[in-house]
This record gives structure tokens, C-alpha cells and sequence, in this order.
């Protein structure tokens, strides 16, 4: 890692402040953003700041884009993990440090995500096996296929695969799982991912 260049207090301040939210929210802030959380009430002020961190090699901006300040040295974010691109048969680790990421960040950062731990095989034929960790979205609807967290009878908590016909909801499984069916059937969350450590 190369050392950093010598800065001003400010554009330090202004530095770390860019690091940051582009490590936690996965990009930029605006110009006003920035006039904001340091008291700069020109935008040419922001500016010029910019334009220092950028001469010194530590942002690349794109021009006419509000939000497209990058870090010359990106760091990994927190929620994010390198990718190694896509692999396939024929291009194995071709994309192999890039600089690229996958950022997780979403599934963290909406207030209405949480998570359970998969318990059983209800769900193996769809790939969620016992101990798996599934993200949900807090949802009181679904649509026929999507995995949901119901509660049945307002005592039992089950993940199972949503379907509806003939005004019946089903809860079907795709282990050895019976399906469930009741007139009772609360929709308390729907799949967004699933999560398996080895």
C-alpha cells in the first residue's frame, strides 16, 4: 500500500469522510453532502477540496456524475467480499484481483431484512438445507414460489414455499415434509437470500 501524500487538516477531514461512506453505503457523497457536514457553503469550495484530493492521487472523479467520486486505493468495504469474477469452465479465476467486489451491504442495511436459521429438510429441493442462515424481507404478502416465514394457527413458525389456488394457501415443502394447509396462515417475512457457511 502506497503512503498517503501530505493534507491539509480539512481535506483529511474530507478525505476520511469520503472513505467512509463510500465503505458504507457503497458510494460517494454529494457535493452538498460534503458542504454540509463541513460547513462549506459554496459548492466551489467543496470543489476545490475535490480537485486537491484527486491531484494527490487519492480520489478519481467522473465528470458530470453527482455521486462518482471512487478511492484510488479501495479499500474492502466492510459488508463487501473481492470477486474473483464469474467461474466457468473455460475462464477459471480469469478475473482473479481485479479490485472488483460483491457487496453484501444491502442485505444488511434494510430495516426490514432479518434472519432465521433453517431447521429440518423441508426445503432441500430449493437448496436450503439445515443450518442454513435465510434473509427475509418483513412481508405480509407473497407470490405463488417464494419462500416464506408463515405462522400457522398463531402457534407454529414455518419456513415453506408459498402457494395459492382457489382461494387456499398452501405451504408446501420440497423434502419429506408434508405440505401445510389451514385457514390460518400468516405471512410474517419472503426469502431474499440464503446463507450457508461450510
Amino acid at each position: 500500500m502506497k503512503s498517503k501524500p501530505i493534507l491539509t487538516s480539512r481535506q483529511d477531514e474530507i478525505f476520511e469522510f469520503l472513505k467512509e461512506k463510500i465503505l458504507v453505503r457503497g458510494y460517494g457523497p454529494t457535493v452538498r453532502e460534503i458542504g454540509n457536514e463541513f460547513g462549506i457553503r459554496s459548492p466551489n469550495g467543496v470543489m476545490c477540496h475535490l480537485k486537491a484530493l484527486e491531484k494527490k492521487g487519492l480520489i478519481i472523479r467522473e465528470p458530470n456524475m453527482a455521486r462518482a467520486i471512487q478511492l484510488t486505493d479501495q479499500p474492502i468495504s466492510r459488508s463487501a467480499l473481492a470477486s474473483a469474477g464469474r467461474l466457468t469452465d473455460t475462464n477459471p479465476l480469469d478475473a482473479l484481483d481485479k479490485g472488483e467486489q460483491l457487496d453484501f451491504a444491502p442485505l444488511f442495511e434494510d430495516g426490514e431484512n432479518f434472519a432465521v436459521t433453517a431447521t429440518g429438510d423441508a426445503l432441500v429441493g430449493v437448496h436450503v438445507a439445515d443450518g442454513d442462515t435465510v434473509v427475509l424481507t418483513k412481508s405480509k404478502a407473497a407470490r405463488n414460489g417464494d419462500i416464506v416465514l408463515a405462522l400457522v394457527d398463531g402457534l407454529t413458525s414455518v419456513l415453506r414455499i408459498y402457494h395459492k389456488a382457489a382461494n387456499q394457501i398452501t405451504l408446501e415443502a420440497s423434502g419429506k415434509s408434508k405440505p401445510i394447509t389451514s385457514k390460518d396462515i400468516q405471512i410474517l417475512g419472503k426469502a431474499v437470500a440464503v446463507i450457508r457457511k461450510f
